[in-house]
């Protein structure tokens, strides 16, 4: 008998459907890519990793920009229902680490691609996952923060990342977040379509920005 799928595997299922509703030329909140865009992303990103890699070495741009031109070239029901097959073997024992927060930010990156928020209920253990997720890329994306931000979610306990820890344990000059676990990850990945509340020094909120 089957387990439960794993929130990673749901979100790829529900990615899956809403890019075959939706189509190849919707829009979403990566800047200047519409929905082909980002289905040809996640298929290369997991299927053939060596190439992904020129998103981030300048050396293998090329070999990047030639694969994403001949996945141009396929029908984008066939991009998306191969990506929706599920991982390669060597990556499936990791589907969850890999893919739980880049399969959720990028499903609301569809979902909300008309710039609206559209917080989703959650059970408690994938908020708490969420949130767990929220504190790993935050401490990352906040890193260059001097001041302490502290995510506040209603329901679970706050976590600090970035700025000076001592201080945010005091509780002065620190900048909170408050909002679900599933937004306050969104918003430190830097996505703006979001519903969450920023409470501290006006200068110093206006001044905050997720460092990628």
């Amino acid at each position: 008998m089957l387990g439960p799928m794993s929130f990673a595997k749901q979100e790829r299922e529900r990615l899956a459907n809403l890019f075959l509703d939706l189509g190849p030329d919707a829009p979403t909140l990566c800047e200047g890519w519409n929905t082909r865009d980002l289905a040809i992303h996640l298929y290369i990103r997991e299927n053939q990793p060596h190439k992904a890699g020129g998103m981030f070495v300048s050396a293998l741009e090329p070999i990047l920009e030639k694969e994403t031109k001949r996945q141009l070239e396929r029908p984008f029901e066939d991009v998306v229902r191969a990506w929706a097959a599920g991982p390669p073997p060597l990556i499936a024992p990791i589907d969850g680490l890999m893919n739980t927060a880049e399969y959720f930010v990028h499903h609301e990156d569809v979902r909300r691609g008309d710039g609206v928020p559209r917080p989703r209920d959650f059970s408690a253990a994938v908020n708490k996952n969420l949130l767990a997720l929220a504190k790993r890329f935050g401490a990352l994306m906040m890193r260059a923060s001097e001041t302490p931000v502290i995510l506040t979610p209603p329901s679970l306990p706050p976590v600090t990342i970035g700025g000076k820890r001592k201080v945010a344990e005091r509780g002065d000059d620190v900048i909170r977040v408050k909002g679900d676990p599933g937004e306050l990850l969104l918003w430190v990945m830097g996505r703006n379509a979001v519903e969450v509340e920023l409470d501290g020094d006006p200068e110093k909120v206006a001044a905050l920005k997720v460092k990628f």
